[in-house]
């Protein structure tokens, strides 16, 4: 064990995610002598990833792209007090991290080099075209798998339909309600491992 990197030994919740199952299935999978696994002294499983791919290619399951990083970076670009504001979404679960920015080049570095996994925009913001750069993250290649979504004052039927139509999966209002966010977003990662909620949703 000692020349495999760290990177690579996985949890079950990883292994789980890493393959689009429950980390149940991973457990049941161990559990049942099909999948190679070894226990650490406090009793929880760990996966060797190469051990995970050889059971996925013997069982005709797809491999996944790229290995698993253990975290799922959100990030935002929205002004300071939005943003700021939103940081406590890392909170919800030990997974998430949150990369707030102001800056629309920040941002765009940001994507390239961080990697998110979510990046949402405060498409009402004079200091950068919000529109475009949804446009744009769902053209490029680099970034076309990149989750997106958008905040907004303006819920007309046409500028809903123009959002998703750039690729949004979800358009919140703004300022957003953390409850609607969080569901997104337990949505798209449901292996997470969300705490309890802590807050109560906006009042209508």
């Amino acid at each position: 064990m000692a020349d495999v990197e760290t990177k690579h030994i996985l949890t079950t919740w990883e292994a789980g995610r890493y393959c689009s199952v429950s980390p149940y299935t991973i457990r049941n999978w161990i559990r049942d002598g099909h999948l190679k696994a070894f226990t650490t002294p406090g009793g929880h499983h760990r996966i060797v990833r190469q051990d995970l791919d050889a059971f996925l290619v013997a069982h005709g399951m797809p491999l996944p792209d790229a290995p698993p990083t253990g975290r799922i970076r959100v990030l935002i670009l929205a002004a300071t007090p939005v943003s700021s504001g939103l940081a406590k979404i890392a909170a919800w679960a030990p997974e998430l991290v949150v990369h707030p920015s102001d800056s629309a080049f920040d941002a765009g570095l940001g994507l390239l080099t961080l990697h998110p996994a979510l990046f949402m925009v405060d498409v009402d913001s004079p200091l950068w075209d919000g529109l475009g750069i949804l446009r744009r993250i769902r053209d490029t290649r680099e970034t076309s798998h990149v989750h997106t979504a958008a905040f907004t004052r303006h819920g007309t039927p046409e500028h809903l339909e123009a959002l998703q139509a750039a690729g949004a999966l979800a358009v919140f209002s703004s300022p957003p309600d953390p409850a609607e966010i969080r569901g997104v977003l337990q949505d798209l990662f449901p292996f997470c491992r969300w705490k309890r909620r802590e807050f109560k949703a906006r009042r209508k």
